[in-house]
C-alpha cells in the first residue's frame, strides 16, 4: 500500500469518510435530466443542491436532490447547510460551474470534506458528459446512470 493510500484510509476512518462504503454509483436517471434542466436554467449563476441516497450492498444509489436556503451568483454558490434535516439521507453535493471548466476550486475542494461521500459537478454545455464526479478528497469517482 502506498503512502497516499495509507493516508485516505487513515483519513477515511477517523472523518468517516472511508471510500470502502460503495464501490460502485448509480444515479437516477431523472436525477441526471433534472440537474442538467436546473443548471441551464440557473445559468449564468450557479446552482447547488445536496444529493439523496442509499449505501447499500456496497453501491451508492443517487436517487434525489434536497435544497436548502442559500445565495447564488456567477461567481459561486452558498448553502445553509445548517439548515440540513436532522434525519437526512445527503450523501454528498452537485453544483454547477457557468463556464466548461467543471474541475473542484478550493472552496468546493473544503466544502467537499465537510459534507459527503460524493460531489457532481456540472458545466458548460450542461449535459450529461459533462458531468464530473469526484470523492470528498476531490480525486475523480466514475458512476453510471441508470
Amino acid at each position: 500500500m502506498n503512502e497516499k493510500s495509507k493516508l485516505d484510509k487513515l483519513m477515511g476512518y477517523i472523518f468517516g469518510t472511508d471510500k470502502k462504503l460503495f464501490h460502485e454509483v448509480h444515479i437516477d436517471q431523472e436525477v441526471v435530466d433534472e440537474i442538467i434542466q436546473i443548471s441551464k436554467e440557473a445559468y449564468p449563476n450557479e446552482f447547488v443542491a445536496m444529493l439523496q441516497g442509499k449505501v447499500r450492498d456496497q453501491i451508492l444509489h443517487i436517487n434525489g436532490l434536497i435544497f436548502l436556503p442559500g445565495e447564488t451568483s456567477n461567481q459561486g454558490a452558498v448553502m445553509k447547510v445548517f439548515m440540513m434535516p436532522l434525519i437526512d439521507d445527503t450523501v454528498g453535493s452537485v453544483h454547477s460551474h457557468p463556464g466548461y471548466n467543471a474541475s473542484p476550486s478550493d472552496a468546493d475542494l473544503y466544502f467537499f470534506s465537510k459534507n459527503g461521500l460524493f460531489h457532481l459537478i456540472i458545466g458548460q454545455p450542461y449535459n450529461e458528459s459533462s458531468i464530473y464526479a469526484y470523492d470528498s478528497f476531490g480525486e475523480f469517482l466514475s458512476y453510471k446512470i441508470i
